[in-house]
């Protein structure tokens, strides 16, 4: 795994593998999370779904489908306080074209021509295309509110973060997205080639100078300048001063707590791997303090897991619980806590949380996607680590370390859905 700067503010990321039968090439633009992010929520899939040469969205499968049935995908995400847009493609390796011919190369191109020449008119983007997009959106949102667990740790994040940018969602609202023109959008398109960084994952066999060549001019042909780029900056909160609780009834099957905490961290990397084993040890797998404790033996929970979000500096604890049992789970999470926090867990314990932990990071190598994505979590970073130095990293945390980073967490919000039928 390699990472280069290619161009103002454009770094390269590439694994040359053998291991795979397809490819997978990604464009990544991070850009603040606290400005225009339902404008640029809707740029990402306009550019994925048509451009210039394909003005239609029959005429870019017919591209697609020559690409020996390539998959274009995009996505809006949230790494820290950034807004990350990103446009994948995955198609078959260069070594399984019938014809010698460079697949790999002719889906770079159309990636550029999604990114750079985008079947636009002078008054921007285009009313159909703009309201299809909306309604998919829009869609896409409801259908997030609708899956409960998720709702449910996105309003503890909302709640847990009301003062910070990072309670935005990266797919902006409904209410904004109804009101966006096609012309708003072209202007902060034209913005973000000028100002984002821009990350390029590139993954499958390939001649890394041919790789270069063909993407490099690309960008170099806007005249982009170091001075001009804008880094996304996440502020973080290393300490909570006290616990917000929030309680929201709906009709629900199942209730659900979700309970944040500040981990300590002053940046994505402070003590990140002690902190990592004992998120694991607390709740990140079936050895964990959770799932045994809470889950298996008391039986208060159907699933009961914590997991670190390094970019932010935030443990979240997710369970579905019944309502009359809410609190009771919410006491046992606690207690758990401080089992961690006085060193309370075996030997055995804290091997398999590193086992676990290994496994997760060898899984990278997987599959194309999972290395893509690999690269894209780290698109903050200024520099690149591997998943074998998290393992190293790993391997040598001690249980001192462990006590001393369970003693830096600080509850901050818990976030109660109460099933309204239970309830009454």
């Amino acid at each position: 795994m390699e990472r280069k700067k290619i161009a103002a503010g454009v770094t390269l990321c590439t694994h040359k593998t053998n291991q795979f039968k397809t490819s997978a090439v990604s464009v990544n633009i991070i850009t603040p999370l606290e400005e225009n992010v339902s404008e640029k929520a809707l740029l990402v899939h306009l550019l994925a779904r048509t451009n210039k040469d394909c003005a239609t969205l029959t005429q870019m499968n017919r591209r697609l489908a020559s690409l020996y049935g390539a998959v274009l995908s995009p996505n809006a995400m949230k790494l820290g306080e950034a807004q990350v847009l990103t446009l994948t493609l995955v198609t078959i390796d260069d070594r399984f074209a019938l014809k010698s011919e460079s697949i790999l190369k002719e889906g770079i191109k159309l990636l550029m021509s999604c990114l750079f020449t985008p079947d636009i008119t002078p008054e921007g983007f285009k009313k159909e295309n703009l309201e299809r997009e909306k309604r998919l959106l829009s869609e896409r949102i409801d259908s997030e509110n609708d899956d409960k667990i998720a709702y449910a740790l996105k309003r503890m994040t909302e709640e847990m973060c009301c003062d910070e940018t990072y309670s935005a969602s990266p797919l902006g609202t409904k209410e904004r997205i109804s009101e966006v023109t096609g012309k708003e959008v072209f202007e902060v398109w034209k913005k973000l080639l000028l100002t984002c960084p821009v990350q390029i994952n590139v993954t499958g066999s390939f001649d890394e100078d041919k790789l270069t060549g063909i993407i490099r001019p690309y960008f170099e042909r806007l005249e982009r300048k170091d001075s001009d780029i804008v880094y996304p900056h996440t502020e973080f909160i290393s300490e909570s001063y006290g616990t917000k609780t929030v309680t929201e009834k709906q009709k629900v099957q199942q209730g659900k707590l979700v309970i944040g905490f500040r981990a300590g961290m002053t940046y994505d990397m402070d003590n990140f791997a002690a902190i990592k084993v004992m998120t694991a040890i607390f709740g990140s797998g079936t050895f964990s303090k959770l799932f045994m404790n809470v889950r298996e033996k008391m039986s208060l929970c159907y699933y009961c897991s914590a997991r670190l979000i390094s970019q932010k500096g935030i443990i979240a604890v997710q369970s579905g619980v019944e309502t009359e049992n809410t609190q009771k789970a919410l006491e046992a999470i606690r207690h758990e806590l401080d089992e961690v926090r006085q060193g309370n867990f075996t030997d055995e314990t804290l091997e398999a949380a590193k086992l676990s932990l290994k496994e997760g990071y060898l899984s990278v190598s997987d599959s194309v996607l999972s290395i893509d994505g690999w690269f894209t979590s780290q698109c903050l970073s200024g520099d690149f680590t591997a998943p074998e130095q998290y393992i190293a990293m790993t391997d040598t945390v001690s249980r001192e370390e462990i006590i001393v980073a369970a003693n830096m967490v600080t509850e901050d919000t818990v976030y109660i859905l109460e099933s309204e039928k239970e309830a009454e």
